[in-house]
């Protein structure tokens, strides 16, 4: 190539790059005369009517957020109310085809090493069949299906079982011949998902008890309520008492439950037990008892997304009406902007601006109203039959929100805009 070319290629590449120089510099006033526009007509704006746009945006999102948080507040729940009064953070249960674990004290042993591990309980359970004789004159009966479990007063249970008394007390270490009875069994409680119970069994009752070859009568001390279906079908005797029946020595158990400080440390905790010669036994997280829940979650995901959505939709239509509205009152300013040379593009952009202002006040006050919420839910949860539930904002949640809200704020400002503003500048003043 000879100089001359040399020159000419060199002298295009310096063209090439002031013009990059020149349309970054054009696009520059091209946003902030946008911006100027928007933020003058904001702050010549009528306080009270930005205050309402402004509050009916929060409503909006709020409804957005809280209506996933109700879902994702029922589902964990429910699987808290599973994990801390069945499952505890690891499950261990016998090997397949036996009926007991029979090494208690070397598994209690084996994981008194680990600091996480806040305590070990062993379960004595039996499958009993309950029976209620009403008026006693040998006609009127109500059997019911359950489990029998026994427990130690003295000893610190799965869960704190004297908090969660309905009506009558709890089990002392003396009550033989006693027997407490969850509330799904006794009946008469409210809401339950089991058609049959034991016709409203109350404190000083007498309840016939079927295990096996042995037909025991106890006097009911208690009834409780955890709004754990399974374990509000449970009735509890003494554990020395039902071992006794049993022919079970204290070695063995029904299933041993598993409290951690630091529920993470269960995949190590579980895995160290299967090399330590316990693979042998049924050992389960609490992630893997709990995947009952994950098809209810999905399904509570997916109707949250489908109101996100809609939510989306009206926020989008609140944008459109207010921009609409607000474009076809300053027809006239609109045709002066354009006529001393203000083009389309700053004026769609300065609309576009404002219904991502009124966007971004929507989020950040019903984020607020949002964390009220939860505070004050948190103070006074919301009762019901599966469990005391706490609104629970999923942060994947929150960012679908917010880009279904921003996505709405855009086109709602940008399509009423940018068909009014087409239109020629005679038309726009005179028309």
């Amino acid at each position: 190539m000879n100089k001359s070319g040399k020159n000419q290629t060199s002298k295009s590449n310096t063209e090439s790059k002031n013009n990059t120089k020149q349309a970054s510099k054009d696009k520059r006033p091209f946003f902030s005369l946008s911006f100027f526009l928007t933020s003058r007509s904001i702050k010549r704006g009528d306080k009270w009517t930005l205050a309402l746009i402004a509050l009916i945006m929060a409503v909006v999102f709020l409804n957005m957020l809280f209506t996933d948080a109700i879902f994702s507040g029922i589902t964990k729940a429910m699987n808290d109310v599973k994990e801390n009064f069945q499952y505890g953070e690891i499950m261990i249960e016998p090997a397949p085809g036996e009926d007991f674990i029979s090494d208690v004290s070397a598994i209690k042993d084996f994981l008194g090493r680990y600091t996480e591990v806040t305590n070990v309980v062993p379960l004595l359970q039996q499958v009993a069949v309950f029976v209620n004789e009403k008026e006693k004159d040998g006609r009127d009966f109500e059997t019911v299906a359950g489990v029998v479990e026994g427990i130690d007063p003295n000893s610190k249970y799965v869960f704190d079982l004297d908090k969660y008394i309905l009506d009558g007390r709890s089990l002392r270490d003396n009550d033989t011949a006693k027997i407490m009875v969850g509330s799904s069994l006794a009946g008469g409680y409210g809401a339950t998902v089991f058609p049959d119970d034991l016709g409203s069994i109350r404190p000083g009752d007498k309840l016939r008890v079927n295990m096996g070859r042995y037909s025991t009568e106890y006097e009911v001390v208690g009834t409780f309520q955890t709004k754990n279906f399974d374990v509000d079908r449970r009735a509890y005797v003494l554990k020395s008492e039902l071992r006794r029946m049993l022919g079970t020595s204290p070695n063995h158990a029904s299933a041993i439950v598993v409290r951690l400080s630091d529920k993470n440390t269960s995949k190590r905790i579980m895995r160290d037990l299967k090399e330590a010669g316990f693979g042998n036994l049924d050992i389960a997280d609490w992630e893997e008892k709990l995947a009952f829940g994950a098809g209810i979650s999905k399904s509570f995901e997916m109707i949250g997304m489908i109101l996100q959505v809609i939510g989306a939709l009206v926020a989008g239509l609140v944008i459109f009406i207010i921009i609409f509205v607000d474009v076809l009152n300053k027809r006239r300013q609109i045709g002066i902007l354009k006529a001393i040379g203000i083009t389309n593009k700053v004026i769609i952009l300065d609309y576009v601006f404002r219904g991502l202002f009124y966007t971004t006040l929507g989020i950040i006050f019903g984020y607020i109203l949002m964390l009220l919420a939860v505070e004050f839910f948190t103070a006074h949860p919301i009762r019901m039959p599966v469990a005391d539930v706490i609104p629970f904002v999923r942060k994947a949640a929150l960012l679908s929100s917010v880009g279904f809200f921003f996505t709405a704020g855009l086109i709602g400002s940008f399509v009423p805009s940018f068909k009014e503003i087409r239109k020629k500048v005679l038309t726009l003043l005179y028309r």
